[in-house]
């Protein structure tokens, strides 16, 4: 029997809490605020510690569902699938929310399809109408958005466009009452397809942090100089526990990897900090960054686009610029 309740996917890799599933649980929970539907947390990989428990409770999470048997990092997926698929049958619920983590992008889509539910990918707006759910997602790298409805009985599932929405806040104390959480262990499927065999898995390294995580970015491009000095945006990167950018010309002069790149047709980035340093600010390298919460922009041309967009401007040479501000943060 169908209840109103949202259920939000979590992803926990390394015992912690994913920024995309924390954004996620924010939307669930403005719809436990705002329409009285029960918000419930689905717990991947190790067992929650007490003070995450804690944390979820003071978010006003009143119930959590661990899928026992997903292994650490939640790499078991087939398992999670189909204990998804049985989970969601007996229960029914209204909504399933996904972030925007690599787990949940990779499930959400498959376990819409063996369900036969509607679900829609990269939603940035969600609002309930009477009955109905209204979800809006960007089209043409945000030029245009559209407007989508779940078909009767409106249920469906849904993952969020990275940094649409913030994080939720502690609503106050935690309660009394202490959260549990409730075991679901995930069958063997046994008998049923398999998805592609994971071979190796591998962490990176904390210095090695991929642009498209972090919160707070440090991008360079031409105005930097040279290869030396593109360097010192690892210094400030390591300051401010951020990783590195690069843009286009940057990448092509060889003073970064390709994997660094950011823009039209490299990666899009959503930090809540985007420290572009000798960047011009071209509608290319605009592209893949103008979803910063904020940004600081040095130069030395002050009728450079980037100006335009910036939260902050400092106008002088990216190089002298970068070394005073490691110094400071140093001191």
């Amino acid at each position: 029997m169908e209840n109103a309740a949202c259920w939000v996917m979590t992803e926990c890799p390394r015992g912690r809490i994913l920024r995309e599933s924390l954004e996620a649980l924010s939307v669930g929970l403005s719809f436990q605020k705002q329409y009285g539907m029960e918000t419930v947390v689905l717990w991947t990989g190790l067992p929650p510690e007490e003070a995450q428990l804690e944390y979820l409770a003071s978010l006003g999470v009143k119930r959590i569902i661990r899928l026992e048997g997903a292994g650490e990092e939640g790499e078991n997926e087939d398992a999670l699938l189909f204990g998804l698929h049985e989970l969601y049958l007996r229960h029914k619920p209204q909504y399933v929310l996904f972030g925007a983590g690599p787990m949940s992008l990779s499930l959400a889509p498959r376990l819409a399809a063996l369900l036969d539910v509607g679900y829609v990918a990269g939603a940035t707006y969600l609002r309930r109408v009477g009955d109905t759910l209204s979800l809006t997602r960007p089209l043409m790298q945000g030029a245009l958005s559209e407007v989508l409805r779940f078909l009767p009985p409106t249920r469906g599932m849904a993952s969020l466009y990275p940094r649409a929405f913030d994080a939720p806040n502690p609503a106050g104390s935690p309660p009394a009452e202490r959260l549990m959480p409730e075991i679901h262990p995930l069958p063997e499927p046994k008998g049923r397809p398999r998805n592609p065999e994971i071979v190796k898995r591998a962490l990176e390294a904390a210095e090695a942090l991929d642009v498209e995580d972090a919160d707070v970015v440090v991008a360079g491009g031409k105005g930097m100089g040279s290869e030396e000095n593109f360097a010192l945006l690892e210094d400030l990167a390591r300051c401010v526990g951020g990783a590195v950018a690069a843009s286009r010309i940057a990448v092509d002069l060889g003073w970064a990897p390709k994997e660094r790149l950011v823009g039209q047709t490299g990666k899009k980035v959503f930090p809540e900090l985007y420290i572009a340093c000798g960047i011009s600010g071209a509608h290319q390298h605009q592209a893949g960054m103008k979803g910063a919460r904020h940004i600081l922009a040095v130069n030395t041309d002050p009728q450079a686009p980037i100006f335009q967009i910036a939260t902050w401007s400092v106008l002088g040479d990216a190089p002298q610029v970068v070394s005073e501000m490691v110094r400071r943060l140093r001191e």
